[in-house]
């Protein structure tokens, strides 16, 4: 049975180490699995400039991700041409048997031309120009192969991801959990990034592998008068093969939208 002695950290505040305590112990009764907390934190964050009445993720475009079943996604290009000489970081997970799998793996553009994922995914959750220095001009994607004009997919249902140029990294508020992990988060938070008079309602939404999102908590509606910033006690506990999604509703269109979440990776201890 998991208990303290599973997860000891040096000079640590004792409520957060009875939380930690209590997560592990909550996710042995809950689900039979023993885990070590603390291996690895995780501080995700999206924005999303363009939030209007219809639901849409906290991404950049609006872009709601492709959960696949397969690991279908395995092309990459820039809408610049000039984009030679970067080499990015993509993070994803790759899908067998309805269990997810992370990879990481670096790729070097070709401008618009297509360039092919040493190593396909079914999702991608980061992309991110952490070699530099030369940063990107243009956006660049990364999707299911298909027809491109000027290095953007025509069909953006396609697209894992999408890292800006002017950020250098995704602006996705969401992430996936692999089969051997736990994600046990700490809060989220949410607010307007211009001054409008309007609000828009914030959803904290997961999905197992091969099933729909479901709502698991409203944020609530947040204005230029009220942002959210929450800290869960105790934790949020999510379980293996989950995505995590957070979308919007706005009260009209245009709306500028932050929102993202922290937490913890809980590693299933085997043997």
């Amino acid at each position: 049975m998991a208990n303290a002695s599973d997860f000891q950290p040096d000079n640590e505040d004792l409520i957060i180490t009875d939380y930690f305590n209590h997560a592990a112990i909550e996710i042995y009764r809950t689900y039979g699995d023993r885990v070590k907390i603390a291996r690895k934190s995780l501080h995700k964050f999206g924005r999303n400039s363009g939030v209007g009445a219809t639901e849409t993720d906290v991404n950049y475009l609006g872009i709601d991700p492709v959960h696949s079943a397969t690991n279908s996604i395995d092309t990459v290009s820039s809408e610049n041409a000039g984009d030679t000489t970067q080499t990015l970081r993509v993070e994803g997970f790759t899908i067998s048997n309805n269990s997810l799998k992370f990879v990481a793996q670096d790729v070097a553009l070709n401008g618009q031309n297509k360039v092919t994922l040493a190593t396909p995914v079914s999702r991608v959750t980061r992309i991110a120009n952490v070699a530099g220095p030369i940063a990107t001009l243009g956006d660049v994607y990364v999707y299911e192969d298909g027809a491109i004009t000027n290095g953007i997919p025509n069909n953006l249902d396609t697209v894992g991801n999408v890292m800006p140029a002017e950020d250098q990294s995704t602006l996705f508020a969401g992430t996936s959990v692999a089969c051997n992990n736990y994600f046990i988060c700490t809060g989220y938070w949410s607010y307007l990034g211009k001054k409008t008079a309007a609000y828009a309602d914030i959803r904290f939404k997961i999905q197992t592998v091969g099933n729909n999102f479901y709502r698991t908590l409203s944020i609530t509606n947040i204005s230029n008068y009220s942002g959210i910033e929450h800290r869960f006690a105790p934790y949020l506990i999510i379980p293996p093969n989950t995505d995590i999604d957070i979308t919007a509703v706005g009260s009209t269109t245009g709306i500028d939208v932050f929102a993202g979440f922290d937490g913890f990776f809980a590693d299933i201890v085997t043997g």
